[in-house]
C-alpha cells in the first residue's frame, strides 16, 4: 500500500543511542522505491533508516512492526494537514512484518540539541513565532497534537522549524484513554487539565510551548523535579519559576500560556501568533 506524497510533520529525528526495547532490524530492511543506506535512530517501538529513492533523493524510513503499528494513523494524520512548517511524508506502506513511513530528511536536528547551545530572546521569539504557526496548522484543522516538546520540533538545512511526529495527534475534545494510571504526552511539558482527565484541547499544546519558551529563556523548564511524581504535582499546584530579570518584559507572555486554568489561558496557537504580532507592532 502506497500514497503520493504529502507536506506533513511526521520526520522521526535522529538519535545519539538506541533505548531499551527498541524496535531492532538486522539486516538492513527492503522497501520498495528506496534503497537503505544506514541506521540513524532507534526509539521504544521504531527505528529509523537513511535511505535513497529512486531519483538518488535521501529520506528517512521510520519503521515499526506491523502489528500494532501506529504509523498508519500518523498516515492519516498526514493526509489530512499540510504546510511548509509540517514535516513531509513522501510514503506510506506495509508488509506481514512492517509498516513504514517514508519522511523529509532534516540534517539540523532537533530543537532540543539546538536549545543545549543557548538561546538568545529575540531568537526564543523567532523559535516561538515558527512553533506556533507550526501547531495553528493543527488548531485550524480541529488537531491537538498532544506532544509538544523541543524533540518534536526539527530544523531544516536552512535553519527553518518545523513540526515532527503526529503519533498522539487526535480531534479536540477527544476524551482521554480509558486505561488507569495511562499518561498521554511528556510530563515535565504536560498541562494540568491532561492530568485531571480533560478532554484534547489546543489550550493544552499552548501551555506546552509555555513551558519550551520559559526554557528557551531561563535555560531550564519552569518546573523542577527529581522523580516523575514530582513534576506532575507541580504543574497541578506550584507557581510556576519566574524568568530572570534579563527577560521581565517576557513574563506576561509567559503567564498568559502558562494559567494553571485553561479557560484563563491562550486558546490555541492562533492567539499566541496574535500576541505575538502585538509585541512586534509596538
Amino acid at each position: 500500500m502506497h500514497a503520493a506524497a504529502v507536506p506533513a510533520s511526521l520526520a522521526w529525528r535522529v538519535l545519539a543511542a538506541p533505548r531499551s526495547g527498541a524496535a531492532r532490524l538486522d539486516p538492513s530492511p527492503r522497501v520498495p522505491g528506496w534503497r537503505v543506506l544506514r541506521e540513524v535512530g532507534t526509539g521504544r517501538r521504531s527505528s529509523a533508516w537513511l535511505a535513497c529513492d529512486a531519483q538518488g533523493r535521501e529520506g528517512v524510513l521510520k519503521l515499526q512492526p506491523a502489528a500494532g503499528s501506529t504509523l498508519h494513523h500518523e498516515w492519516q494524520v498526514a493526509s489530512r494537514v499540510q504546510g511548509e512548517s509540517l514535516v513531509r511524508v513522501h510514503d506510506y506502506g506495509r508488509n506481514e512484518a512492517w509498516a513504514w513511513l517514508a519522511l523529509e530528511y532534516l540534517p539540523g536536528g532537533d530543537l532540543a540539541a539546538r536549545l543545549r547551545r543557548g538561546v538568545t530572546p529575540p531568537e526564543a521569539l523567532a523559535l516561538l513565532r515558527q512553533a506556533a504557526a507550526a501547531l495553528a496548522v493543527l488548531h485550524r484543522a480541529g488537531l491537538v497534537h498532544r506532544d509538544v516538546k523541543p524533540s518534536n520540533f526539527l530544523l531544516r538545512a536552512d535553519g527553518s522549524l518545523v513540526l515532527a511526529d503526529f503519533g498522539l495527534v487526535v480531534p479536540a475534545g477527544t476524551p482521554p484513554a480509558a486505561r488507569a494510571g495511562s499518561l498521554t504526552g511528556t510530563p515535565r511539558y504536560v498541562a494540568p487539565e491532561q492530568l485531571q482527565g480533560a478532554p484534547a484541547s489546543p489550550a493544552a499544546d499552548v501551555y506546552a510551548l509555555g513551558v519550551l519558551l520559559h526554557e528557551m529563556l531561563a535555560g531550564q523548564p519552569p518546573f523542577a523535579g527529581e522523580t516523575l511524581m514530582e513534576i506532575l504535582s507541580q504543574h497541578l499546584v506550584a507557581t510556576p519559576a519566574r524568568l530572570p530579570a534579563a527577560h521581565a518584559q517576557l513574563q506576561p507572555l509567559v503567564d498568559r500560556m502558562l494559567a494553571r486554568d485553561a479557560h484563563c489561558r491562550l486558546p490555541d496557537a492562533e492567539a499566541v501568533l496574535g500576541l505575538l504580532g502585538q509585541r512586534c507592532s509596538k
